[in-house]
């Protein structure tokens, strides 16, 4: 049997879509995977053991993405991005099972339409997990816990090593390590609360250094972070840390103690790798579809409506709000010896 599964892009989605992959394997243990996405977001999910081959769609657009696809001959395609592109892209696969999310005006190009479930199964898997889990159901497969996994190779930790000891550091060290913006501005905790939980984290843990991740698109910005730092904060920062891509942000994530820091890509990584994850998530973010967790007694979400009800305003999210639950995880986390 050969398979296809969409999801176009955003790193999140994408590793919250490999969550059905290991399922489909035990349903179908002879089949071949492949994967259709943007190129750039492949790396997440190299070394997947349950992926056969990765496609990418064209640069010069749909009709470019169809005629390369046309010859593969798919006999199952599930298409999780569910837009009309991608809805085409099933409908014009040829093959015989087509499922996707029921949309009134995509229902049509599949022969399976998944209405999303309103009620979750599992708290620690959520919608966004949960949603995908369902597009299996018409193949016969119950849902089951299952969480994103990044598969790191031998090379690319030798690698995170040497990154670490050229800052100075070992895995042997109590490493923080910060998403310190979102993607986008709406996606980013204020940047003089970002400062104000630096220095907070620093106080709480002096012995701890602190490796902070940002887009390189966000360098000023990080500047702008670090100069609102008192020179003891700033002691604390491995300022000059940087990793070149997303796989060596994974890898040195996975050396470190846990991660903080705004909702994203980021935060699906480190949950990934099982390092234990504080998440601020901004208001526009449902926090019942993303607050996913393989270890819920650990990981700790955190909404400003947890606090200020039916609040959209990122400024009412103050940081004394946060502080409580983060001094608990930073002691969970980072243990003296």
């Amino acid at each position: 049997m050969k398979i296809l599964i969409i999801q176009k892009k955003f790193m999140g989605d994408v590793l919250v879509t490999s969550t059905i992959l290991p399922l489909l394997k035990k349903k179908y243990p002879q089949s071949e995977i492949s994967f259709l996405l943007e190129e750039k977001h492949a790396q997440i999910l190299l070394g997947n053991p349950h992926i056969d081959q990765f496609l990418f769609f064209h640069q010069k657009g749909l009709r470019k993405t169809l005629s390369e696809l046309k010859g593969y001959e798919f006999d199952l395609v599930i298409d999780l991005y569910s837009k009309i592109e991608t809805a085409l892209i099933t409908f014009f696969s040829g093959a015989t099972t087509k499922i996707g999310f029921f949309k009134k005006y995509t229902q049509f190009f599949y022969t399976h339409a998944v209405k999303r479930s309103k009620q979750v199964k599992s708290k620690n898997t959520t919608f966004g997990i949960e949603h995908r889990l369902q597009m299996l159901e018409p193949l016969g497969i119950p849902f089951q816990q299952v969480f994103p996994k990044v598969y790191l190779q031998k090379d690319e930790l030798i690698k995170a090593h040497q990154i670490l000891a050229e800052n100075g550091l070992s895995a042997e060290d109590d490493l923080i390590m910060i998403s310190a913006f979102g993607s986008s501005e709406e996606k980013t905790y204020p940047i003089e609360y970002m400062a104000e939980l630096l220095e907070y984290i620093a106080g709480c843990k002096p012995e701890a250094k602190i490796l902070c991740n940002y887009l390189p698109s966000q360098k000023e910005l990080f500047e702008v972070l670090y100069s609102r730092l008192s020179e003891k904060t700033k002691a604390s920062i491995v300022k000059d840390f940087d990793t070149k891509n997303l796989r060596e942000f994974a890898a040195v994530t996975s050396l470190c103690k846990c991660l903080i820091g705004n909702e994203g890509g980021a935060t699906n990584v480190s949950k990934s790798l099982d390092i234990p994850t504080f998440t601020i998530f901004s208001p526009h973010i449902c926090i019942k579809d993303w607050a996913w967790s393989s270890n819920p007694n650990v990981d700790k979400f955190l909404h400003i409506t947890d606090f200020v009800e039916n609040s959209t305003d990122y400024s009412d999210f103050k940081p004394d709000f946060l502080k409580p639950d983060l001094e608990e995880f930073l002691d969970t986390t980072i243990v003296k010896n």
